[in-house]
């Protein structure tokens, strides 16, 4: 029986995410644009280097989840790894943003430094992910770890959004070297984050790691019974599922907002506000969402908040709206999105309790690692239909405004998401059974095992 949490490992549990949030949106906004407008690398080496980067991503989540179950380091199998990832990934995070020697010097140089930052910080951003099963058993704590996670995210994105495009430019216009603003300010915000994981490596030098201790160290689990264990675990496959769809959804709307602001509602200047204002809704959404999850149970919530996203992107589909009856509706569907955002810790956590319970083995690195792995097959398909849609209304720069140009661009942003993300739904439904009812009835069947 793990000991109560203290208040600031359960509120400062979002604390690595945060400053996570800080570091990478840097590339999230701007990694494509450094590569061709200040890396100076042709088009189509600066393609292939972002083909490669998000297939190397992409086969990190599962490398890395591998790793955190093999490794046992003395500070805990979890919470070791944000003392010892960080530096590393930060190191080369900032190769990742230089210009060394020629272009093709510099994008081999750019691969290598994304490879190796993006294999340690998937592991230590599973380890942090891991702590919330690992330090506690109690379903309402856990609940509200994930909440202040999400509060976390969200500040951070809101914090990297307002301050660090103007400091790439001031820092670059400082030093007379545009590509040396993104390398220090890779740097700075590198050291961010490395602090805000001491920090919480600090906060919980008290508690238990589950996943430590010599027992650990000789049960390390075979790869193929890793990999097993999401065939087996049906409530792991239906939230990876529904969150391939939320955030896949995610990634298409953010990808045509561009599209819909100049063409569909004439309103390009208002783009800016519209992105921040989501960044701000997603942060309230995460306040409220631990106490509505706690009553209704993380499944309901999830289930009601996206269904509430769905029915927003409709009728922004279907009914004509102003620009600023737009905002409106959007501003207030997206708490659809940021309540499942706050939960999805927690929800995974469940689902490793289950893998366990059904098959003895505890999976918790592997499993919680796999959290990050529909966000990478969303950021690789949200681009082939992305450009889909363009395709299918023959688009080129500056067109003329038709109503099939506007028709085609409303599909794209609302009405290809709504269908994405409920079909996600309709598999969770059928996939995910773990209520709080169920997941009681686990914890006491898992407690008298080991009594026996």
């Amino acid at each position: 029986m793990n000991q109560p949490l203290s208040k600031s490992a359960i509120n400062l549990y979002g604390l690595p995410s945060f400053g996570f949030q800080t570091m990478v949106n840097i590339e999230v906004m701007l990694f494509a644009a450094f590569l061709t407008d200040y890396a100076k690398i042709p088009l189509a080496l600066a393609s292939a280097v972002l083909l490669a980067t998000s297939i190397v991503d992409i086969v990190s989540v599962p490398v890395s989840g591998i790793i955190l179950e093999k490794s046992n380091m003395k500070w805990g199998k979890y919470r070791s790894w944000l003392l010892v990832g960080p530096p590393i990934a930060a190191l080369f995070y900032i190769f990742q943003f230089s210009q060394i020697g020629s272009a093709t010097t510099t994008a081999v140089i750019i691969f290598i430094g994304f490879a190796v930052s993006h294999l340690v910080w998937n592991t230590f951003y599973a380890a942090h992910i891991s702590m919330n099963n690992a330090l506690t058993t109690v379903r309402e704590e856990r609940i509200s770890m994930a909440g202040n996670r999400g509060m976390f995210n969200a500040a951070g994105s809101l914090v990297f959004s307002y301050f660090g495009v103007k400091a790439i430019t001031a820092v670059g216009a400082g030093v007379g070297n545009e590509v040396m603003g993104y390398t220090i300010i890779a740097g700075v915000t590198g050291c961010i984050m490395i602090i805000c994981n001491l920090v919480y490596f600090k906060i919980t030098t008290p508690y238990k790691d589950n996943g430590s201790g010599t027992a650990a160290a000789k049960e390390k689990m075979p790869i193929g019974e890793m990999l097993k264990q999401i065939v087996v675990n049906p409530p792991l496959m239906g939230l990876m599922l529904v969150e391939l769809g939320r955030y896949l959804g995610r990634f298409i709307i953010f990808g045509m907002a561009f599209y819909y602001f100049k063409y569909v509602i004439e309103d390009l200047a208002g783009l800016a506000l519209f992105m921040t204002g989501l960044t701000i809704v997603s942060f309230f959404a995460a306040m409220i969402a631990a106490p509505i999850a706690k009553k209704l149970g993380e499944k309901m919530t999830y289930v009601i908040a996206l269904l509430f996203l769905i029915v927003g992107l409709l009728i922004v589909w279907f009914v004509p709206l102003s620009a600023t009856a737009f905002k409106v509706v959007m501003f207030v569907a997206y708490i659809g999105y940021g309540l499942p955002d706050s939960l999805g810790v927690a929800m995974y956590s469940a689902t490793v309790d289950y893998g366990e319970w059904k098959t003895g083995k505890n999976a918790r690195g592997f499993i919680m690692s796999l959290i990050s792995f529909p966000i990478k097959i969303s950021v690789f398909v949200r681009s082939v239909i992305i450009s889909a849609v363009l395709a299918s209304v023959s688009y080129v720069a500056d067109m003329a405004v038709t109503p099939e140009l506007v028709q085609g661009i409303k599909n794209g942003f609302a009405l290809y998401p709504a269908i994405i993300m409920a079909i996600g739904l309709l598999l969770m439904l059928k996939l995910y059974s773990l209520t709080p009812a169920k997941m009681e009835e686990i914890k006491n069947d898992m407690e008298t095992r080991k009594e026996a």
